[in-house]
């Protein structure tokens, strides 16, 4: 689904009405018709119900759910704490008034509802509220009533994941047409509550520009019956230093569990019996270095060029000078997909150069978190977090290359400037290992020859759902990254369900 800004939001309604002619007080009725549904979907017992309007027309929107509600016998009053609405809002108010019904003189007692209706701002809103909205909007999160918001919860900004104070805390948001940037990035969404979309007639396809959009939809790569391994793809997964070898190891085994044919790992040469000793399946391949790897296993990872598909380095990799050198090296030198994690970031973070991502011949992709990105980039991690969206994609654009940017839901942007965002996976998966996992899963599906495109946007599916079920079969404290490697198969199958049985 596309994911859009409070302007682009205002365009599309303004080209529904001017141009396709839906009349703008059609679009609050269905907007309306909507928000019923949703009332009598969650909120099934309900004696009294309080809506706090606006003056505009998300203003309008409640005081037809107002009417509508009331016309179904409930006992409704009606709250303009900033004066009376204007334009199609206004007309809604006559027709409730024409009904019967009057708004509130005085302010209401909040607990004598059993639902808040709140439709005081709506996505053309700029925060930060201002005047009397202050105190209405406290008072209401000051009580344990349920709130439904209208759109977006009235002080937050449409076009951002970071919460301004005050704002409304939703128990659910019914929002139209389309997903807004702050139901679906942290910390925002967390006011928004649960989130439902309702049509309301206008045209999906005027989205279409839009290039943001959540991950509905994903391709599973089936396998020829003459299938043979290396055509599965031969992939190497570079890093590990001492302390830290369990990062390739949990790259490596998610990598078999993806599907890859053959994985091998190239560690520090004095490590390898450690590594000999935890894998099976998955072969070592011992480079020069002590500890950690020299600069000197380049020529040697590089020499080995032509017998693999595909490239991942930097997990567990330490942060020191040389690996500065070997992160440039393979960055201006390796022709193949190139997959950059953890420390290999950290490196490129510490060389001050970026411009070396332009210079690469082969894919490219980048799987930081928050704050390697924010290193990376200069960014703070306030801004990344909230801005993940638009930063993951102004990146990828510039540096051409592919961004997996992992924060509580992980954005996959594509050189073009397109940006999709997962919404699956669990707090639960905030352990450290599960990104190597995730490194290991996307290699994988990189080395099979995938569009790199499709290849990240199952990856990061296939890594979100292993983690829920690994969460079920677990416990949400003591998921551990392992788990999430076996459950890749139980994830393969739930997504294949879906593909051969779609609703």
């Amino acid at each position: 689904m596309k994911i859009l800004k409070g302007k682009e939001m205002a365009q599309l309604d303004k080209v529904t009405v001017e141009k396709i002619g839906i009349p703008s007080l059609v679009l609050m009725e269905n907007a309306a018709r909507g928000l019923l549904e949703v009332v009598k979907e969650k909120f099934s017992v309900l004696r009294r119900v309080l809506v706090v309007a606006g003056k505009g027309n998300n203003g309008g929107d409640g005081i037809a759910l107002a009417r509508m509600l009331y016309l179904q016998g409930l006992q409704v009053d009606l709250f303009l704490p900033l004066g009376n609405p204007k334009g199609d809002a206004l007309r809604q108010l006559e027709i409730l008034k024409n009904l019967g019904l009057n708004p509130l003189r005085d302010n209401p007692s909040w607990e004598d509802y059993d639902l808040i209706v709140d439709s005081l701002f709506g996505t053309g809103f700029e925060p930060p509220v201002k005047g009397k909205a202050v105190q209405i909007i406290k008072e209401i999160n000051s009580t344990d009533i349920p709130v439904l918001s209208v759109d977006i919860p009235s002080g937050l900004s449409a076009d951002s994941g970071r919460v301004f104070e005050p704002c409304i805390k939703a128990s659910v948001t019914v929002t139209f047409q389309f997903l807004k940037v702050c139901h679906v990035l942290f910390p925002s969404a967390k006011f928004c509550g649960e989130v439902v979309v309702k049509d309301i007639s206008i045209p999906s396809y005027l989205a279409d520009s839009i290039k943001r959009e959540t991950i509905e939809e994903v391709d599973v790569p089936r396998r020829e019956p003459d299938t043979y391994k290396t055509k599965e793809g031969h992939v190497l997964i570079v890093g590990g230093s001492t302390g830290k070898t369990g990062a390739v190891i949990m790259a490596a085994l998610a990598a078999s569990r993806t599907g890859s044919g053959l994985v091998s790992v190239g560690i520090p040469q004095d490590l390898n019996t450690v590594f000999e000793s935890r894998l099976v399946e998955e072969m070592s391949i011992p480079l020069k270095g002590r500890g950690r790897l020299s600069y000197f296993a380049v020529e040697e990872i590089l020499s080995l060029q032509e017998k693999f598909s595909a490239l991942a380095v930097g997990m567990g990799m330490d942060r020191y000078e040389e690996g500065q050198d070997i992160i440039r090296e393979l960055i201006l030198n390796w022709n193949k997909p190139l997959l950059i994690d953890a420390d290999g970031i950290n490196n490129l973070a510490d060389l001050k150069d970026l411009s070396l991502l332009k210079k690469r011949q082969g894919i490219t992709v980048l799987t930081p978190h928050v704050g390697e990105f924010s290193r990376l980039s200069g960014l703070s991690h306030e801004y990344v977090t909230s801005e993940q969206l638009d930063v993951a994609s102004e990146f990828s654009t510039e540096y051409n290359c592919y961004l997996v940017l992992k924060s509580a839901r992980t954005a996959v942007a594509t050189p073009e400037g397109k940006v999709y965002l997962s919404t699956r996976g669990t707090p639960a998966m905030a352990k450290g290992g599960t990104g190597d996992v995730l490194s290991g899963i996307l290699i994988a599906l990189l080395g099979k020859g995938l569009d790199p495109e499709k290849a990240l946007k199952l990856g990061v599916v296939l890594h979100g759902i292993a983690g829920e079920i690994a969460e079920k079969e677990t416990h949400m404290e003591s998921l551990k990254a392992l788990d999430i490697v076996e459950c890749i198969p139980h994830a393969y199958k739930k997504i294949q369900s879906v593909l051969e049985n779609p609703r």
